[in-house]
């Protein structure tokens, strides 16, 4: 029986190494449970955004999806 996954939105900022300049970011992601989609979204951001650091803010969990 293969686990249960769960639609969680994940927000923060992100700080740009070069100038320092923060933006804000908002992304959907599905997983198993909260720590696996930080982990995810931290995979995506280091490989899509531009150098620098990320700090998560907010995660909330959404619906159920088998």
């Amino acid at each position: 029986m293969p686990p249960n996954h769960y639609s969680f939105k994940v927000k923060g900022v992100l700080i740009k190494e070069i100038d320092k300049c923060e933006e804000d970011f908002s992304m959907f992601i599905t997983a198993m449970d909260d720590n696996h989609a930080v982990m995810l979204v931290r995979e995506h951001l280091r490989i899509h955004a531009p150098k620098g650091r990320s700090i998560i803010k907010g995660i909330e969990k959404n619906q159920i999806k088998s």
